[in-house]
């Protein structure tokens, strides 16, 4: 027998109009604008996971828009860039369940962009190269699957390149890291 989700759903969508509600009444608290976009994280989790793709597109879409318009305010926040990767990434792998190749690779190159600019810094981590690596893998895929194979295959070289240097990666920013503590 069946789980009936419903009132997961139910539950999470109410949360995000009880933390969208709170954070309309204290606009100043960051806490409250993310506490928004994790519910509709939470919620599009749930709606992927039980194979909802329509609804689950809505909400990504939503926590995605969430997102440019708190970067709009403040465009270097690396929390809200971090949301925004989120959200394009989710929105990829749900247009490719759809059979949506095109509108998946352009969200995964959006994504890549999104890492890319908060990777745009000295010293790398090791974290945000894995995001790349895997967008990367993601294109490459996206692209083999639409029968682009040559640059397909130079998308998943990209990401393989990437793995490659990540001991140094995670070698160079330890150094940083220790002395700049």
């Amino acid at each position: 027998m069946a789980h009936d989700v419903e009132p997961t759903l139910q539950s999470h969508r109410d949360e995000i109009v009880k933390r969208a509600g709170l954070a309309a009444q204290e606009p100043e608290n960051r806490l409250r604008q993310h506490d928004v976009f994790h519910g509709f994280n939470k919620l599009g989790k749930a709606l992927l996971e039980t194979n909802r793709l329509d609804e689950a597109l809505r909400t990504y879409r939503e926590a995605r828009d969430l997102a440019l318009g708190y970067l709009g305010q403040e465009p270097e926040n690396e929390h809200w860039r971090g949301y925004l990767y989120v959200s394009h990434d989710r929105i990829g792998t749900i247009l490719f369940k759809q059979g949506r190749y095109e509108e998946a690779l352009q969200a995964y190159r959006d994504c890549l962009a999104v890492q890319e600019r908060l990777e745009d810094r000295t010293p790398k981590t090791t974290v945000g190269q894995k995001n790349i690596a895997r967008s990367h893998d993601k294109i490459g895929a996206m692209l083999v699957q639409l029968g682009r194979n040559e640059e397909g295959l130079k998308a998943q070289s990209e990401a393989h390149a990437i793995r490659e240097r990540l001991p140094e990666i995670e070698r160079e920013s330890r150094e940083w890291r220790d002395g700049y503590f």
